[in-house]
């Protein structure tokens, strides 16, 4: 069995403590800097929702940061959350190969027999 890992920092919990605490934004001042609702920014910084692409430039121009870096830290988040997850494990562990698939049922594709 792996041994656990701390969870990757969110999205929500950078937002928060990197960015809105030190520089004393609230949630309504960041969504209308970004042009959107506040809802929006309040569930993304309480961990309710994830990054989107879109947010991710939203956030990367008003920060004068990468996309990347945005985009990054939600994709460590989301493999994590899948390596520590049984019931997602559980599921991948019943995944075939296609080479598995091909030999096993007999499919010819482009050469693969």
């Amino acid at each position: 069995m792996k041994q656990a890992t701390r969870k990757p920092t969110s999205v929500g919990d950078v937002l928060q403590y990197e960015y809105l605490e030190p520089l004393g934004l609230k949630i309504n001042d960041l969504a209308d800097m970004l042009n959107v609702h506040r809802n929006t920014v309040s569930a993304l910084v309480n961990n309710n929702r994830k990054l989107t692409t879109d947010m991710a430039f939203r956030l990367a121009a008003v920060f004068d940061t990468t996309v990347d870096f945005w985009l990054n830290l939600q994709t460590n988040v989301d493999i994590w959350e899948v390596q520590n997850d049984a019931h997602t494990q559980e599921g991948l562990s019943r995944v075939t190969t296609l080479e598995f698939f091909v030999a096993h049922k007999g499919i010819k594709q482009h050469g693969i027999a």
